[in-house]
């Protein structure tokens, strides 16, 4: 048996500075517990290539080091440095080490340019402990440096060299709002200033060289800009001081210029502002080598543009002309570059390009970064997508980028058809995945298609009713039913996903759907509104209108989030505790549901109908805590259901009359809670279990009315066991089964059923580097149109992810 992954998705972590992108265009963000590689090439496909597992905690930050290597820290104040020899071989960890003990890794500083200096083989770390670590990495990892920041917390950092010097500087920034500058002394960084300017927390800092405004220097200056929670950019130049002379001509100008910096002040307070653009001069000395050197660092501009605060600073670097890119929780994103009527002594910077949106989707942008050869940029959003934009022939024109859930996957499913996968977060997201055959692509690409369910609650199961209806659940007492409208049915064709003609067509269907402000719900909308039309209002709010679009390209991060609802047509009420699980029959003429429960009186299911979506008979009762999974056999006829109490229970159809009733049990059947459950074929007679008490077991039926069972097998894993689902292989007595665990792993097992036994074999356990690392929450398998085995995952890790089953 081979396992090649087919898709991955994982959305992007919530940090200001935790992505890097290399010469190639490799973008490396951190995303969960994975450091992602995404190839931003503008004439790929947008698809992660490789997960980089590893990391204890999630990733809060990644930069970029010589020869193309990455290096990224987390939460548990790990770094790891990952290396390649070629970015489309696999990249291995080359060496990785504690840095913060008990701490998470807030910002790290490293030189990325091949010639580094002092820097060759240091790496600057930053910890919530309020600790600045310097590290000399080589064949081992040596603390160089410690620095206690008396409480304050650094939030970025960054390296860079003085001009025409090989002496480093370190810029800092912390929760004080001021910017540390720090400069080489023997083998240590020593404070040489502070710079003052900014009224909230210094977020983001970017170095680069500058053209001198010297007239008598050929060589450049230094700039940084940083980003702060005040909303504003404030660009720093750092130059050479050439003689005494001019140091105390510059001397003389700060005294006048003082004058001028009181009168701003003056001119702020009474104006109710609080900013202060400051000409002061600050005069830093380091020692290169046998010569001293001075150096002038003043305030070049202040960038006002953005109207909440920065998340992240970039320079371009690629572009002939210093351009910086920021974006902010405003969700927006500026190319600042120098005004083309002034010359670099003016100071005079414009925002060229703004990208993302004025008060509207989304709450911030993180991450925003170049791509290669600065010819596109891209930035990570709260909802944990990546948007592109790329410039063709001076145009910037938005681009298909990367999606994937930013908080724990709770639950897939496969369509009825198999032609598209359901999954649901604890992100309050329901996202259809799908493999697309573009008509201008050579082959098919797997993608995100539609977001149908954009929800107030972290979402908990799904299930099929049709291939164009669903149910889900939610940490909410109610059970909502959603329906295709038009423009996902058509562009099902358009996108290459299906082929068949027997899809229903959507000329009936709504157009899309309308979210009435402060409401959960999503409304049919039977008609596209028009100029004139009247649009519901609550106070100041309007409701939120998504018209379901027809596509031929695959959709971006945008579109997913505005125009692809699937409207509400129904609620089922009727439990008294947040949901937990739900299913549907194969006919697709019942759902069964079931609640978080305490008690015998709660740990029921309820069976409703999808014709009149009443409650057909009594709910169907038997355990004492929490159902977490319900299944329904091929034939419909016997309902599977697991159990924190320990047990499983078996419902059956009523021979007379409507509803289901007990038909077998067994409370004790594993020695923890069981957390999943599964059919293996339209038999009925053999199921699946699997428990925290790492074990997977096989039941088979003792009796032909199936009345009473036998755990006829007995798989034993090292983990718990959180998710288990067969399939058969076509041939007679022969399935398929995966099991995941609670560290990641899944395990693929072939199981024979003859008359004298039940018997498992393990076949292959799918490799760390292409699987989970955190509880596998749910499996599904699936058969292609072509026989092919699929078998799809999700996880605590956030991630979902699809897999090729060769079988051999």
């Amino acid at each position: 048996m081979r396992i090649e992954p087919a898709y991955v998705s994982v959305g992007s972590n919530r940090a200001s500075s935790c992505a890097a992108s290399t010469s190639s265009g490799t973008l490396a963000y951190g995303a969960s517990k994975f450091v992602a590689l995404w190839s931003t090439d503008s004439t790929s496909t947008p698809v992660i290539k490789a997960t980089l597992p590893g990391h204890k905690g999630q990733v809060t930050t990644v930069k970029l080091l010589s020869g193309n290597r990455i290096v990224s820290g987390d939460t548990s104040g790990e770094v790891r440095i990952w290396k390649s020899a070629d970015e489309e071989a696999t990249w291995e960890c080359e060496v990785s080490w504690e840095a913060h003990k008990g701490a998470s890794v807030s910002a790290m500083g490293a030189v990325a340019d091949p010639e580094q200096g002092f820097m060759s083989d240091k790496i600057i770390t930053g910890g919530s402990d309020a600790m600045v670590k310097l590290w000399s990495v080589g064949s081992k990892v040596e603390e160089v440096q410690k620095i206690d920041l008396k409480g304050k917390l650094p939030l970025d950092l960054e390296v860079g060299y003085l001009p025409n010097s090989s002496a480093p500087v370190l810029a800092l920034g912390c929760t004080d709002r001021r910017i540390q500058i720090w400069t080489l002394r023997g083998e240590c960084f020593t404070h040489s200033l502070s710079l003052e300017g900014h009224e909230d927390w210094v977020r983001c800092l970017s170095f680069t060289s500058y053209p001198s405004t010297s007239s008598s220097s050929s060589g450049r200056d230094l700039l940084l800009a940083s980003g702060s929670q005040d909303n504003f950019v404030r660009l720093w130049r750092v130059s050479p001081v050439e003689a005494e002379a001019a140091a105390q001509e510059e001397k003389e100008k700060e005294e006048t210029l003082d004058l001028l910096d009181d009168f701003e002040r003056r001119l702020a307070g009474e104006a109710g502002g609080n900013v202060q653009i400051s000409t002061k001069a600050h005069v830093v000395s380091v020692q290169d080598g046998d010569k001293l050197l001075r150096y002038n660092i003043i305030l070049e501009a202040l960038l006002v543009g953005h109207e909440a605060g920065l998340t992240n600073v970039h320079w371009s670097p690629h572009s002939p002309s210093p351009l910086l890119l920021s974006s902010a929780t405003d969700n927006s994103l500026i190319i600042w570059a120098p005004s083309a009527s002034s010359t670099s002594a003016d100071g005079i910077w414009v925002p060229e390009h703004r990208f993302g949106a004025i008060g509207g989707r989304g709450l911030s942008f993180y991450g925003a970064i170049w791509g290669k050869d600065g010819q596109s940029v891209l930035a990570a959003g709260w909802n944990g997508g990546w948007e592109k934009w790329a410039e063709e022939e001076g145009v910037w024109e938005v681009k298909k980028g990367l999606n994937g859930h930013f908080g724990p996957v709770q639950s897939v499913t496969w369509d009825q058809r198999g032609e598209y996968l359901l999954s649901v977060s604890s992100d309050q997201t329901s996202r259809i995945h799908a493999e697309c055959s573009l008509p201008l692509s050579s082959k098919s690409v797997w993608a995100e298609i539609a977001r149908p369910q954009i929800h107030g609650y972290d979402m908990t199961d799904v299930a099929f009713i049709t291939p164009l209806r669903f149910v889900s659940s939610a940490d909410e007492k109610v059970a909502r039913v959603f329906d295709a409208p038009e423009g996902f049915v058509q562009s099902l064709r358009t996108l290459g996903v299906t082929k068949r003609d027997d899809i229903a067509e959507g000329s009936s269907r709504p157009k899309g759907a309308t979210v009435p402000p402060l409401g959960l719900s999503n409304r049919a909308l039977q008609k596209a509104p028009v100029d004139g039309d009247a649009v519901e209002k609550q106070g100041q709010n309007e409701a939120i209108i998504s018209i379901s679009h027809i596509l031929t390209t695959l959709p971006t991060e945008e579109e997913l989030a505005t125009s692809t609802l699937w409207p509400e047509i129904e609620k089922v009420y009727g439990h008294g505790y947040e949901l937990v699980c739900v299913a549907s029959s194969h006919a697709g003429d019942v759902i069964a549901t079931a609640s978080r429960a305490t008690n015998a009186e709660h740990a029921v299911v309820r069976i409703v109908s999808t014709t009149d979506w009443e409650l057909i008979g009594e709910p169907l009762s038997g355990h004492s805590l929490t159902i977490t999974r319900i299944c329904f056999s091929e034939d419909d006829k016997r309902i599977l259901t697991s159990s924190r109490d320990r047990g499983w229970r078996l419902f059956g159809k009523k021979e007379v009359g409507e509803g289901y009733e007990r038909l077998a049990g067994d409370e004790k059947a594993h020695a923890r809670m069981v957390l999943d459950c599964c059919w293996a074929d339209e038999s009925g007679n053999l199921f699946a279990t699997a428990s925290r008490d790492r074990t997977v077991k096989l039941w088979t039926a003792s009796v032909a009315d199936g009345s009473q069972w036998t755990a006829a097998h007995i798989i034993k894993l090292t983990e718990a066991a959180t998710a288990v689902d067969m399939i058969s292989t076509g041939q007679s007595g022969v399935y398929i089964l995966g099991a995941g665990t609670e560290s990641g792993s899944i395990s693929i097992y072939s199981v024979s059923v003859t008359s004298e036994a039940v018997s498992a074999q393990l076949l292959v356990t799918i490799d760390p580097s292409i699987s989970h690392v955190d509880d596998v929450n749910r499996l599904a398998w699936r058969r292609s149109a072509e026989g092919e085995l699929l078998l799809a995952s999700c996880s605590d890790d956030r991630s979902v992810r699809v897999f090729n089953v060769l079988l051999s």
